[in-house]
């Protein structure tokens, strides 16, 4: 259900300014750009609120923790301009373990490449998912 500010999910909602935000992602890859189907996920400022850079570099130093057994790499999501931006990691993990690192990093969304197309998949239960198009184009 959708109303004019919030992405609403039983009792917890997404504001919708952010669920839009997150429809138009853009990509800057520190090493090497994947290849195949993978996810990208991050720890930083949970549930959309904002944290001090110290506490979102502890939270990702996390996360990385959780991916050391797999391959993953650093990038930076953001915005066009990339005026707001997070440090996020790609990785060829599962969908499902992605939505549980998600989760236990208060994220509201976790985006997934499959067949060369990036979806925007809701971390909450109501897993809306949205097919944004052809991921390369989003790489700055």
């Amino acid at each position: 259900m959708v109303n004019d500010s919030c992405k609403i999910i039983g009792n917890m909602m997404i504001d919708a300014h952010f669920w839009q935000a997150y429809c138009d992602p853009y990509f800057k890859f520190e090493n090497t750009i994947p290849t195949g189907d993978f996810v990208i996920v991050t720890a930083n400022n949970p549930a959309s609120q904002r944290l001090s850079d110290h506490e979102n570099l502890l939270r990702n130093s996390r996360l990385q923790c959780d991916l050391a057994l797999y391959k993953y790499s650093q990038v930076l999501v953001g915005n066009g301009d990339f005026s707001w931006s997070e440090i996020s990691f790609a990785s060829v993990i599962s969908v499902t373990l992605a939505i549980e690192l998600g989760r236990k990093y208060q994220q509201n969304a976790i985006y997934f490449v499959q067949d060369e197309q990036i979806n925007l998949l809701s971390c909450l239960p109501d897993r809306t998912k949205i097919n944004l198009g052809e991921w390369r184009y989003r790489i700055r």
